[in-house]
């Protein structure tokens, strides 16, 4: 054992040494799918060492709100709704237009029911299971939260006997004869029988969004920040592209993100918008239902001609309470954010963020629309607030109010708060990182954000999470099979 790591506290007391300690497995990366991946492989009999780049476990899931996509679970039955996996795997490869290994979607559309299941049996509370974000049954099942996950899967690691090394980031993989045979960090090499990569996003790492997805940097502009704000970047830092280079792996996932919109003013994620809110893009006309979920809206802002704006009218403001506490049901969320609420948009008139005017006309020159369309646009809206139905974009009726009473306010919108990358070293269904000559890479695993192939162009509600926990056990589950010859 490294006299890095202390047994059985489980946490680091000293620094790294110059001793070489080998594992059966090491796992990079304390978030849901690292954390999932020493579960996993220590519930085989592998030693498994799980070292975190910062000084606290869980990563950026902790923050996550957790919504796990799952077909054929207890709680869609107890609910009534007919599910299957099946019908899972079969969307997820007509949405995303069949650019996803279906080995790989079968193991996500299969894999992601048990997961709910096996948390909800360690404790995790199941609040509601929801429709959401293009799923054609009720999917998402909401959650307590990331924190909550992360504490069953830290409680369940050590009680496995997994050994954490906290505030370690890894430089290189080290490569021996049989493939990858462990890590290093800038003064110190532990070695390995295998190695899983569960390194997270690169959402907080502006350099490599620029190469790798350059239609969020192009959406985003300098808005983008992680869903969090850039406090969380840290935790974001795509380090698995690097280890892919190391070893000539494949990157997959070209382009491929989440995220979700807000206006320039803050870097709180808005990922449901108050109903009362009228979208608009750069025509002036509505293109989207403005309650629309998170993949949903990305799609629709995507196809949009830029710039999209928010607009609304003062009575608007001054009826808007939010809840301010996370909802299970998406139609609460919409009240959820006080980022529209009167004091924070007037505030935000005076900085300059928030454009008003006294009549539509002259709000859509101040924003630099043609002020015919956006008008002929309300009119409409109006008619359809009066009859109690969006005939335009379909959108809950009881949420909607008029755009009618002066002065009126707009603000633009962006995808700029980044949920989930979806770039890194591909892998196969068996969590295998595969090479560039197409062969898997012996030793080395990844699973959630960092690996590639496994979410698509079009994520589905409670995607990035399920592919997060999924393919965290998968990976887990391959590297101890592989480390001890189980095979």
């Amino acid at each position: 054992m490294s006299p890095f790591v202390s047994r059985p506290t489980l946490c680091i007391t000293a620094s790294m040494g110059d001793s070489v300690t080998d594992y059966d497995v090491i796992v990079l990366g304390s978030g849901f799918s690292g954390l999932r991946a020493a579960v996993s492989a220590s519930a085989q009999g592998a030693s498994v060492l799980v070292v975190e780049a910062q000084p606290e476990l869980g990563g950026r899931s902790q923050f996550s709100w957790a919504g796990i996509m799952g077909a054929g679970t207890r709680f869609q039955r107890e609910r009534g709704i007919d599910d299957t996996p099946e019908a899972l795997l079969d969307q997820y490869l007509r949405v995303n237009n069949w650019r996803i290994d279906a080995g790989v979607a079968k193991a996500l559309a299969y894999g992601c029911g048990p997961e709910i299941e096996y948390l909800a049996d360690q404790g995790l509370e199941i609040l509601a299971v929801n429709p959401d974000d293009g799923q054609e049954v009720p999917r998402v099942h909401r959650t307590t939260g990331g924190r909550a996950i992360i504490n069953i899967l830290v409680r369940e690691a050590r009680a496995n006997g997994v050994d954490f090394a906290m505030d370690k980031r890894v430089d290189r993989l080290l490569i021996g004869d049989t493939g990858v045979v462990g890590i290093a960090t800038a003064d110190a090499e532990v070695s390995a029988r295998s190695v899983v990569l569960a390194t997270g996003g690169m959402g907080g790492n502006r350099a490599l969004i620029n190469t790798w997805l350059p239609g969020l940097a192009e959406a985003a502009g300098s808005w983008i920040a992680p869903v969090g704000g850039d406090e969380l970047a840290k935790y974001a830092q795509g380090d698995a592209i690097e280890f892919a280079s190391q070893v000539d792996a494949q990157v997959a996932g070209f382009d491929m993100w989440e995220a979700t919109i807000r206006p320039g003013y803050v870097q709180v994620s808005n990922p449901a918008l108050p109903g009362w809110l009228v979208m608009v893009d750069g025509t002036g006309r509505r293109f989207v239902d403005e309650t629309a979920g998170i993949a949903v809206m990305q799609g629709a802002i995507s196809g949009a001609q830029a710039p999209v704006f928010a607009v609304f009218d003062q009575a608007s403001k001054e009826a808007y309470r939010p809840t301010g506490h996370k909802a299970a049901d998406p139609r609460e969320r919409r009240r959820l954010h006080p980022d529209w609420v009167e004091d924070t948009i007037d505030a935000m008139v005076r900085d300059g963020n928030v454009t008003t005017a006294p009549t539509i006309d002259e709000l859509a020159q101040a924003i630099g629309l043609a002020p015919e369309p956006l008008r002929a646009t309300l009119e409409r809206y109006n008619r359809d607030v009066e009859s109690e139905e969006d005939t335009e974009q379909l959108k809950e009726a009881s949420v909607m109010r008029p755009v009618a009473t002066p002065p009126f306010f707009a603000t633009p919108l962006r995808l700029a708060s980044v949920g989930f990358t979806a770039v890194g070293p591909r892998v196969n269904a068996e969590a295998q990182v595969i090479g560039t000559n197409n062969a898997v890479i012996p030793g080395l695993f990844a699973g959630g954000e960092c690996a590639g192939g496994i979410v698509g162009p079009m994520h589905l509600g409670g995607n990035p999470v399920a592919s997060c926990l999924v393919f965290g056990r998968i990976a887990g589950q391959s590297a101890a099979t592989s480390a001890l010859g189980t095979a």
